[in-house]
């Protein structure tokens, strides 16, 4: 199963967290995460510090896609 990033990404801005605060937490900048919200895939350990964000923040049920993206 892959994370959805978009959903993930656009739920922390929601909850009020900006690109800005989520590309801190992720250690990588603000047009990385953009880049991640528009289909990009961030490495795993900068996703995982992205996803760790959003189980404190938002849930503990990271969103994930519901069917494989094509390449």
């Amino acid at each position: 199963m892959l994370v959805d990033w978009f959903k993930l990404i656009v739920d922390l801005e929601t909850k009020g967290i900006s690109l800005r605060h989520q590309s801190e937490a992720a250690r990588v900048s603000p047009a990385t995460v953009h880049y991640w919200k528009c289909g990009g895939e961030p490495k795993y350990s900068n996703g995982q510090m992205l996803i760790d964000l959003y189980t404190t923040q938002i849930s503990t049920n990271v969103p994930f896609q519901s069917t494989l993206k094509s390449r």
